[in-house]
């Protein structure tokens, strides 16, 4: 902005000649490359009476080299005379005699350069809470608070309470906003309200933080003085975004940028956007403070696939949220939904039928096991009852969080990283963002932690009829919750991976010894915890391409193709020998270590046979035994094979004969329209009888826009549940099948899952028993619940298993 006269409270916007450049400012007429007091620009500056502003840009182009700039002067002065401040209060805690009372807080002075060389601000001596009361002897309409916190550590609002007295005070509603830029690791922060109780003559101010008693930090306190920060109404048409603004502060000057602009603009008529944009506002009334600088992300693009609430725009459902009123009053609803639920009575504590032990002549071990009762194999809890594993599988908002820094055009509205929804962002970038944390706190008010989220949902998790928690859920809160759950082995070890195929190198270097002392470091602790059903070896190995990726490795960066030159050379002696089996021409055997083996003659088919066998008995043996060595007690659960594993006969007989010999359990994440009961009892019956366990199964709707797990299963949320349906009764009644996982509690991200990137081939299902709304499919859990309340029922053969015919159904 050009030198000159400017209207009271105009912005001035600094910029530097060369990107990264830190500029620093005076307005004392001292040298801002020398001065004691120069400051750190991060934000625009405010022209409330005469000004005289120096400015000086640093460079730094390389290590140990700096640059700095000429010295630029600007002078300005308001248009005709300044206004006399308004009757209010402004407190920037040069002391404390503003304030009437006080408890646990003291003026810190230290680090001004942290906190936009603010040389005082309020902080607490501890951790635990530290306030000040303001009394006045006006009544307080409005106010504004600036704060900084640490944004390394969790935040926790200010809170506020209002009292006309000084005895009753009452919580007070306020916004809750980032403002401006951040300094390192600080970011200031508003509380703004605009209208009080009436008659408010004291005002409370609670600094809260449990993780660090020096976050946050008191700024300064506005009462009656600032003018109301820009508020915004869109409205969508085709292609573009009609923007209004305005200040609660009748009278007040509106101004704008959009996306960077050099100066600011008065806003005088709604804006048209067209595109993203980054829109900032700040509004301002003679006589008092100028607003807060409010960002917006605004988005007036015709690109958009997701909406606010993170539902796909094209969709249209039952469950669909259309305003945020509706998911406040979903908490309401919430409740008398959860309360009317009844589930059995009949269960043990672990939700096994009870009584069934002394029924049937079962013995409790003390942990879940394995055992004959009568035609059938049954898992039994630790007290020795029945028990039928209805898992869910991911019980945590991990598979929620989507991808959005480079994409943020097809998205309605992503709110900024800054604000009151930074817990909802993941990854150091903050590029990936939760629309399901969004949406609980628009709904609760509070952001869920990890450990609350698993609590609250083993509670609806119990109503529904579940009685585990499956693979890939936070493991440390299924015994705290008294919920039976399950364990991964830690075997996700970097040294044992391969390029291209998953699978673990159990021929690496020491690869015994690193997986023993892995065991050591895990094990022992969880040995003796009665709610744990037992622990994976791993899942989804990629078993189906053995005979087509190992022999491509090289052995230079795989144990495993080393191994298996080893055994061709002991087998055959000699390379003419292997070379008329193999129908190759290699002149040694060490040229096979780097080259890639053509599996084409009957003999090398044979050959691969031989060596899978023994990889699988090596892999399977060493796991099974070095586990029973640290925890003798606990089920070792299988490797949650892949479908696609599963139906290949040919490695699907061999996996079931080998892994029979070491697992108390055979797991299949068993994706299926129909149950296929025949190769289900030859896994069975090849394993020497070992039950199974299915680690994943579900079916999905196209109905949110989301992609169906399996295409065509069902046309909507009833046929989803009777789907769940055919598929755990049918299983149930099989007389080898020892639980059903279901995958799994909340509906994926709309455009895939952060890890997986952009693409075709993130994962997007319809696989929640809730959407992203945190709203329950109620008319598919109906048929859950049917299923889960009678299960052992159809266990035992008290009643037979329910089925839907599809092939019926128009």
């Amino acid at each position: 902005m050009a030198s000159g006269s400017v209207p009271y409270g105009s912005m001035v916007i600094l910029s530097a000649s060369k990107p990264g450049a830190t500029i620093y400012y005076t307005t004392d007429g001292s040298d801002p490359r020398t001065s004691p007091t120069r400051k750190h620009y991060i934000s625009p500056i405010k022209v409330l009476s005469k000004l005289q502003l120096k400015t000086s840009a640093v460079y730094h182009p390389a290590a140990g080299k700096t640059e700095v700039s000429d010295v630029s002067t600007y002078r300005y002065e308001t248009i005709g005379t300044p206004p006399a401040p308004s009757v209010g209060l402004y407190d920037s805690f040069e002391d404390f005699k503003q304030v009437s009372d006080r408890t646990n807080v003291y003026i810190a002075t230290d680090h001004p350069a942290y906190f936009a060389d603010d040389t005082n601000r309020l902080a607490r001596t501890s951790t635990e809470s530290g306030s000040v009361i303001y009394q006045t002897d006006y009544d307080i309409t409005s106010l504004l608070i600036y704060s900084y916190f640490f944004t390394g550590i969790d935040l926790e609002k200010n809170r506020l309470f209002a009292s006309a007295d000084g005895k009753e005070y009452k919580e007070v509603p306020v916004s809750f906003y980032p403002v401006g830029y951040p300094t390192g690791n600080w970011q200031q922060y508003a509380n703004e309200a605009s209208s009080l109780p009436p008659h408010t003559r004291f005002l409370k101010i609670e600094l809260r933080g449990a993780a660090k008693s020096w976050s946050p930090q008191l700024s300064s306190v506005l009462l009656n003085r600032n003018t109301a920060s820009v508020a915004i109404k869109s409205t969508r048409s085709a292609g573009s975004l009609q923007v209004e603004l305005s200040s609660a502060s009748q009278g007040a000057r509106i101004y704008y940028r959009k996306d960077n602009a050099l100066a600011f603009q008065p806003y005088s008529e709604p804006l048209k956007l067209t595109g993203y944009s980054v829109l900032e506002t700040y509004a301002v009334k003679d006589g008092k403070e100028p607003s807060p600088l409010r960002k917006y992300k605004l988005n007036g693009s015709s690109d958009i696939l997701v909406d606010s609430f993170g539902q796909m725009v094209s969709a249209n459902f039952p469950e669909k949220v259309t305003d945020e009123q509706e998911l406040k009053a979903d908490a309401l609803s919430d409740a008398s939904y959860y309360d009317g639920l009844k589930p059995p009575a009949n269960l043990d504590r672990y939700g096994g039928l009870a009584g069934s032990s002394a029924k049937y002549g079962l013995k409790g071990t003390g942990f879940f096991a394995i055992q004959q009762l009568g035609g059938r194999k049954v898992m039994k809890t630790p007290e020795g009852n029945v028990f039928f594993s209805l898992g869910m599988n991911g019980i945590s908002a991990h598979e929620t969080y989507t991808m959005v820094k480079g994409r943020e055009q097809q998205f309605e509205s992503i709110p900024p990283y800054e604000g009151q929804y930074q817990p909802a962002f993941i990854t150091s970038d903050h590029g990936s963002f939760s629309f399901y944390m969004a949406n609980k706190y628009r709904k609760t008010g509070e952001f869920p932690t990890e450990s609350s989220f698993y609590t609250e949902a083993v509670g609806r998790l119990k109503k529904w009829g579940f009685n585990s928690a499956g693979g890939y859920s936070p493991e440390k809160y299924g015994s705290l919750n008294n919920f039976p759950y399950v364990r991964m082995l830690p075997l996700n070890m970097d040294w044992a991976k391969l390029d291209g195929i998953s699978i673990f190198d159990i021929f690496a270097p020491d690869a015994e010894a690193k997986i023993d002392q892995a065991f050591a470091n895990a094990l022992p602790q969880n040995k003796d915890d009665r709610m744990l059903i037992g622990y994976f070896i791993g899942n989804e190995y990629d078993f189906h391409k053995f005979y087509s990726d190992v022999p491509k490795l090289k052995a230079s960066s795989a144990a495993i193709k080393g191994r298996f030159v080893k055994m061709l050379k002991d087998k055959y002696q000699n390379i003419d020998t292997y070379n008329s089996n193999w129908g190759t021409s290699f002149t040694s055997f060490n040229d096979l270590r780097e080259a890639e083996l053509p599996i084409k003659t009957s003999q090398s088919w044979k050959d691969m046979d031989m060596f899978f066998r023994y990889y699988l008995d090596t892999f399977y043996g060493t796991v099974s035994r070095i586990y029973r060595k640290y925890d003798p007690n606990h089920l070792l659960l299988g490797d949650r094979w892949i479908t696609t594993s599963f139906h290949n006969e040919k490695i699907r007989d061999v996996m079931a004969e080998v892994e029979g010999k070491y697992s108390d359990v055979i797991s299949i994440n068993y994706y299926s329209y129909k149950i296929e009961s025949d190769f289900l009892k030859d896994v069975y019956t090849k394993s020497g009888g070992k039950p199974i366990l299915l680690s994943e199964f579900g079916y999905g709707t196209a109905e949110q826009g989301l992609n169906p797990l399996l295409p065509n299963a069902a046309v909507n949320q009833f046929q989803r549940g009777m789907r769940y349906r055919n598929y755990v009764e049918g299983v149930a009644d099989l007389g080898y099948i020892v639980g059903a996982h279901w995958f799994n509690y909340v509906d994926q991200a709309p455009l895939g899952r952060y890890w997986q990137g952009i693409g075709s081939w993130a994962e997007r299902y319809n696989s929640g028993v809730l959407n992203v709304a945190d709203r329950p499919y109620k008319s598919f859990l109906a048929g859950v619940m049917q299923s889960n309340y009678d299960i052992y029922k159809v266990l035992l053969g008290e009643r037979p298993n329910f089925y839907y015919d599809f092939s019926q159904q128009k």
